[in-house]
Protein backbone atom coordinates (compact mmCIF):
# COMPACT_ATOMS: atom_id res chain seq x y z
CA UNK A 1 0.00 0.00 0.00
CA UNK A 2 1.01 3.88 -0.87
CA UNK A 3 1.12 7.35 1.56
CA UNK A 4 0.11 10.14 0.53
CA UNK A 5 1.64 13.06 2.11
CA UNK A 6 1.83 16.58 2.94
CA UNK A 7 3.32 19.20 4.85
CA UNK A 8 2.75 22.59 5.64
CA UNK A 9 4.16 25.65 7.76
CA UNK A 10 1.08 27.33 8.72
CA UNK A 11 1.49 31.30 9.71
CA UNK A 12 -0.81 30.57 12.92
CA UNK A 13 -0.71 29.13 16.50
CA UNK A 14 -0.88 25.69 17.29
CA UNK A 15 -4.33 25.86 19.39
CA UNK A 16 -5.71 27.23 16.59
CA UNK A 17 -4.48 24.82 14.02
CA UNK A 18 -5.82 22.20 16.75
CA UNK A 19 -9.59 23.05 16.81
CA UNK A 20 -9.87 23.82 12.65
CA UNK A 21 -8.64 19.97 12.34
CA UNK A 22 -10.43 18.45 15.41
CA UNK A 23 -13.98 20.24 15.88
CA UNK A 24 -17.11 20.12 13.47
CA UNK A 25 -17.34 23.91 13.48
CA UNK A 26 -13.15 23.93 12.53
CA UNK A 27 -13.88 21.33 9.82
CA UNK A 28 -16.62 23.48 8.50
CA UNK A 29 -14.03 26.61 7.85
CA UNK A 30 -11.84 25.13 5.31
CA UNK A 31 -12.83 21.22 4.55
CA UNK A 32 -16.53 20.80 3.90
CA UNK A 33 -19.97 22.06 4.16
CA UNK A 34 -20.80 19.55 7.11
CA UNK A 35 -19.28 17.34 9.53
CA UNK A 36 -19.45 15.63 12.61
CA UNK A 37 -16.20 15.19 15.11
CA UNK A 38 -16.87 12.74 18.33
CA UNK A 39 -13.31 13.77 19.58
CA UNK A 40 -12.44 10.49 21.65
CA UNK A 41 -10.97 7.36 20.36
CA UNK A 42 -13.55 5.09 18.99
CA UNK A 43 -15.10 8.48 17.77
CA UNK A 44 -17.05 8.91 14.51
CA UNK A 45 -15.40 11.62 12.33
CA UNK A 46 -17.79 12.34 8.96
CA UNK A 47 -17.58 15.53 6.90
CA UNK A 48 -19.54 15.95 3.73
CA UNK A 49 -17.51 18.41 0.50
CA UNK A 50 -19.40 20.84 -1.15
CA UNK A 51 -20.76 18.45 -3.61
CA UNK A 52 -21.95 16.15 -1.48
CA UNK A 53 -19.34 13.68 -1.39
CA UNK A 54 -18.76 12.14 1.76
CA UNK A 55 -15.94 10.90 4.07
CA UNK A 56 -16.34 9.04 7.19
CA UNK A 57 -14.29 7.13 9.67
CA UNK A 58 -13.38 6.36 13.16
CA UNK A 59 -10.91 8.37 15.98
CA UNK A 60 -7.73 5.85 16.77
CA UNK A 61 -5.91 8.19 18.17
CA UNK A 62 -5.77 11.84 20.21
CA UNK A 63 -3.08 13.75 21.35
CA UNK A 64 -4.26 17.06 22.10
CA UNK A 65 -2.26 19.85 20.05
CA UNK A 66 -0.22 17.09 18.78
CA UNK A 67 -1.23 14.33 16.70
CA UNK A 68 -5.07 12.59 15.47
CA UNK A 69 -5.62 9.96 13.60
CA UNK A 70 -8.64 8.26 12.25
CA UNK A 71 -9.07 5.76 9.50
CA UNK A 72 -11.15 7.17 6.64
CA UNK A 73 -13.00 6.11 3.73
CA UNK A 74 -15.57 7.15 1.33
CA UNK A 75 -19.25 6.67 2.20
CA UNK A 76 -20.69 8.84 -0.41
CA UNK A 77 -19.64 10.04 -4.02
CA UNK A 78 -15.68 10.76 -4.38
CA UNK A 79 -13.15 7.39 -5.10
CA UNK A 80 -12.87 3.74 -4.55
CA UNK A 81 -11.70 3.98 -1.02
CA UNK A 82 -13.75 1.50 1.58
CA UNK A 83 -14.65 2.90 4.64
CA UNK A 84 -12.16 1.87 7.53
CA UNK A 85 -9.67 1.01 4.87
CA UNK A 86 -7.07 3.43 5.03
CA UNK A 87 -5.76 5.75 7.59
CA UNK A 88 -4.91 9.69 8.24
CA UNK A 89 -2.65 10.97 10.75
CA UNK A 90 -2.31 14.63 11.00
CA UNK A 91 0.96 15.74 13.37
CA UNK A 92 0.83 19.61 14.75
CA UNK A 93 4.62 20.64 16.05
CA UNK A 94 4.16 24.25 17.68
CA UNK A 95 7.30 26.67 16.41
CA UNK A 96 6.80 29.65 18.42
CA UNK A 97 3.59 31.41 16.34
CA UNK A 98 3.90 28.85 13.75
CA UNK A 99 2.48 25.26 13.19
CA UNK A 100 4.56 22.97 11.44
CA UNK A 101 1.70 20.41 9.84
CA UNK A 102 2.14 16.80 8.94
CA UNK A 103 -0.71 14.66 6.78
CA UNK A 104 -0.03 11.16 6.23
CA UNK A 105 -2.90 9.30 4.18
CA UNK A 106 -1.49 5.27 4.36
CA UNK A 107 -3.29 2.28 3.10
CA UNK A 108 -4.23 3.55 -0.62
CA UNK A 109 -3.16 2.18 -4.22
CA UNK A 110 -0.89 4.06 -5.94
CA UNK A 111 -3.64 5.65 -8.11
CA UNK A 112 -5.88 6.73 -5.08
CA UNK A 113 -2.51 7.97 -3.19
CA UNK A 114 -1.54 10.27 -6.12
CA UNK A 115 -5.40 11.22 -6.24
CA UNK A 116 -5.28 11.81 -2.55
CA UNK A 117 -2.12 13.29 -2.50
CA UNK A 118 -2.97 16.31 -4.49
CA UNK A 119 -6.44 16.54 -2.35
CA UNK A 120 -4.25 16.85 0.70
CA UNK A 121 -2.49 19.73 -0.53
CA UNK A 122 -5.10 21.72 -1.87
CA UNK A 123 -7.17 21.23 1.46
CA UNK A 124 -4.31 22.16 3.84
CA UNK A 125 -3.62 24.90 1.49
CA UNK A 126 -7.79 26.08 2.50
CA UNK A 127 -6.24 25.31 5.80
CA UNK A 128 -3.58 27.29 6.02
CA UNK A 129 -5.17 30.69 4.30
CA UNK A 130 -8.29 30.16 6.91
CA UNK A 131 -5.85 30.02 9.94
CA UNK A 132 -3.94 32.57 8.88
CA UNK A 133 -6.79 34.98 8.55
CA UNK A 134 -7.89 33.80 11.98
CA UNK A 135 -4.82 34.93 13.16
CA UNK A 136 -3.35 37.28 11.07
CA UNK A 137 0.32 38.35 12.08
CA UNK A 138 0.37 35.96 15.14
CA UNK A 139 -1.97 38.31 17.15
CA UNK A 140 -2.96 34.91 19.65
CA UNK A 141 -0.21 33.84 19.88
CA UNK A 142 0.77 37.50 21.00
CA UNK A 143 -1.97 37.85 23.17
CA UNK A 144 -1.10 34.06 24.91
CA UNK A 145 2.32 35.29 25.52
CA UNK A 146 1.05 38.78 27.60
Amino acid sequence: MMIAECDRLIAAPVDLVWSLISTADGLTEWMAVDATVDLRVGGAIRWVHDNGWTVAGTIREITPMRRLSYTYGWEAGGFPVPLESSVVTIELTARGGVTELSVRHDGLTAEMAEQHAGGWQMFVGRLAERAERLDPVGEMSGRAAQ
